[in-house]
């Protein structure tokens, strides 16, 4: 049995086509991971992500989520539950500056 084989993961700022985010996730697919969530603000960009994962074998959906937004948090984390029944890897790669005035 392979290492990832059954596992969720869940990938944050996956939406750049040349960052972290997006390495990640391929890398997930490659090694057999049964799905990988991916997330971003650019929901168009990160449905370019989710589709190249699937294209490597692995389950793939993609979540409009801005990680300064704690409602907008649980709501990705509802969505992913919701279609996957578990997140086993979270890789919290986007960032964010909440200005304080």
């Amino acid at each position: 049995m392979a290492l990832l084989e059954g596992k969720v993961a869940l990938v944050t700022g996956a939406g750049s086509q040349v960052g972290f985010g997006k390495t990640t996730a391929l890398l997930f697919a490659k090694e057999g991971i049964e799905a990988v969530a991916v997330s971003d603000v650019n929901l168009e960009d990160t449905e370019k992500t989710a589709a190249a994962v699937r294209e490597l074998g692995a389950k793939s959906i993609a979540v409009k989520a801005d990680i300064t937004d704690n409602a907008a948090v649980k709501v990705m984390v509802k969505k992913v539950l919701d279609e996957y029944g578990a997140i086993d890897i979270l890789c919290n790669i986007a960032g964010g500056i909440i200005h304080k005035d």
